[in-house]
C-alpha cells in the first residue's frame, strides 16, 4: 500500500471514530460554554499529565512536533498552543493513534487521565495560561 493509500486510510479511521463520538453525544445537548471551557483544575491536571505523558513527543523538538510540522505547518504543530482540537478528536485519536503516532492504552493513561488531558488540549489559550 502507497503513502497515499495510507493518508485515505487513516482518514477514514479518525473519521469514522468522530462520527461514533458524534452519535453517542447526540442525545445529550451541550451548551457551547460548556464544552468551551473547563474547571480550572481540570485544566491544570490536564496540563500536568499533558507534559507527563504526552510533552516527550509533543513539547518543541519533540518527533510528534516535527511530524505535525512537517504535515501540517508550524502553526499547527505544538498541540498545547491550537485552539482547534475538540476533546472528542484528541481521545480518539490517544486511544486509536493516528499516522506515526502509537496509540496510547488504558494502562498507560486512564480514561479519567484522558479525560483531563483532552480537557486541558480543548480548552482556549487564555484558559491554558491560567493553569500554568
Amino acid at each position: 500500500m502507497n503513502a497515499i493509500h495510507w493518508s485515505a486510510f487513516a482518514a477514514l479511521i479518525i473519521a469514522s471514530t468522530a462520527a461514533a463520538f458524534a452519535s453517542s453525544d447526540a442525545a445529550t445537548p451541550v451548551s457551547a460554554s460548556t464544552t468551551a471551557s473547563a474547571t480550572a483544575s481540570t485544566v491544570k491536571d490536564g496540563r500536568a499529565l499533558f507534559l507527563q505523558h504526552c510533552g516527550y513527543c509533543h513539547l518543541p523538538g519533540g518527533t510528534g512536533t516535527i511530524q505535525l510540522q512537517r504535515r501540517w505547518g508550524k502553526e499547527r504543530s505544538l498541540l498545547a498552543e491550537r485552539t482547534d482540537l475538540p476533546a472528542d478528536y484528541v481521545k480518539a485519536v490517544a486511544r486509536h493513534g493516528v499516522f506515526s503516532m502509537p496509540p496510547i492504552t488504558r494502562v498507560e493513561v486512564t480514561d479519567d487521565e484522558l479525560e483531563k488531558l483532552a480537557a486541558f488540549l480543548a480548552t482556549p489559550d487564555k484558559d491554558k495560561a491560567q493553569a500554568r
